[in-house]
C-alpha cells in the first residue's frame, strides 16, 4: 500500500487551556474554521477484525506501543512513529487522528475521524470528533458526538467523563452528574471523574457536600482548594484532550487540548 506523505509540523502554539479536571487535557479550545461535521445516523456495523486488517502480532505490539508515547504527551514523536509504520490500518488512523488533535492540525484530524464514523472505530472517531469540535469553542456540536460515542461506548469511562465534563460546561448539572457517577459505579474512585463531580458541586454552591465528597473520594486537600479556585471562576471552566497516565494526578481536569479532558 502507497504511503501518504504528511506536511512537515508546525510548532504547537503555547497553549492557555483547561484546568486539568477529569479529563486533564493538553490542549486548550483553539479557534479554528472547520467545515461543519456531523454524525452519521445509520452506520452499518462491522467486523472488529477489519480494525487491526493487515497488522500482524509484531505491528499491534508496535502500534501500542506508539498509543503509549500519544499518552505520555509526545505527539510529535508518534506522528514520526506512525510514518514508519506506513500502514493505513483503521487501528492506526484512528491514533493518527488523535496525535493530529493533539497539536494545530484540526483539518487533519477531523478528516480522519469522519473516515472512520462509519467502520469499527466508530465510538473512538466520534469521541475525538467530540472533543475537537468542543476544543473549537463548538460545544453543542461537541456534545453530539459525545453523546454518539457513549452510545456506542456505553461502558468507556473516558468517554462518560468526557460527556460529563462537557455536560458540565453547557450547565447541564443533572445531566452531568449522570455520566459522572455512571463512570464511577464503572470504575470507582477513578481520579477525573472524582475531581468533576466535586466541581460539579462545588459550582452548584455546596461546598461541605464537596468536602464530604472529596473525603469519601480520597482527594487531597490541595486538589480540593484548586477545585475550590476553579469553582469560583466567573466563568465555566474550559475543556481540554486526553491526558497520559502522568498527568492524571489529582488535579483539575477535561473534555477535549482531552471538553472538560475533565
Amino acid at each position: 500500500m502507497t504511503h501518504r506523505m504528511h506536511p512537515p509540523l508546525r510548532a504547537r502554539r503555547p497553549l492557555a487551556g483547561w484546568p486539568t479536571l477529569a479529563l486533564t487535557w493538553v490542549l486548550p479550545w483553539t479557534m479554528v474554521a472547520c467545515a461543519p461535521i456531523g454524525p452519521r445516523q445509520h452506520d452499518a456495523p462491522v467486523d472488529p477484525a477489519v480494525c487491526s486488517a493487515g497488522l500482524g502480532p509484531a505491528e499491534n505490539t508496535r502500534l501500542a506501543a506508539i498509543e503509549q508515547v500519544l499518552r505520555d504527551g509526545k505527539p510529535y514523536a508518534a506522528l514520526a512513529q506512525l510514518d514508519a509504520m506506513r500502514s493505513e490500518a483503521p487501528s492506526v488512523q484512528l491514533v493518527r487522528a488523535d496525535a493530529l488533535r493533539r497539536i494545530d492540525r484540526p483539518h487533519e484530524a477531523a478528516a480522519l475521524y469522519q473516515q472512520l464514523l462509519s467502520g469499527c472505530q466508530s465510538a473512538q472517531a466520534h469521541h475525538g470528533l467530540g472533543l475537537l469540535l468542543a476544543n473549537q469553542g463548538k460545544l453543542a456540536e461537541g456534545l453530539t458526538h459525545l453523546q454518539a460515542a457513549r452510545s456506542a461506548a456505553p461502558t468507556d469511562v473516558r468517554v462518560r467523563n468526557d460527556l460529563g465534563y462537557a455536560l458540565l460546561l453547557a450547565n447541564r448539572t443533572d445531566d452531568a452528574r449522570f455520566e459522572l457517577l455512571t463512570v464511577l459505579d464503572l470504575s470507582p474512585r477513578e481520579p477525573r471523574a472524582s475531581r468533576n463531580l466535586v466541581l460539579l458541586t462545588m459550582r452548584e454552591g455546596r461546598p461541605e457536600k464537596a468536602r464530604e465528597l472529596a473525603a469519601s473520594l480520597g482527594l487531597d486537600a490541595a486538589t480540593l482548594e484548586r477545585l475550590g479556585q476553579q469553582a469560583s471562576q466567573s466563568q465555566p471552566p474550559q475543556p481540554m484532550p486526553e491526558p497520559a497516565p502522568a498527568l492524571a494526578a489529582p488535579s483539575p481536569a477535561t473534555v477535549a487540548k482531552e471538553p472538560a479532558r475533565p
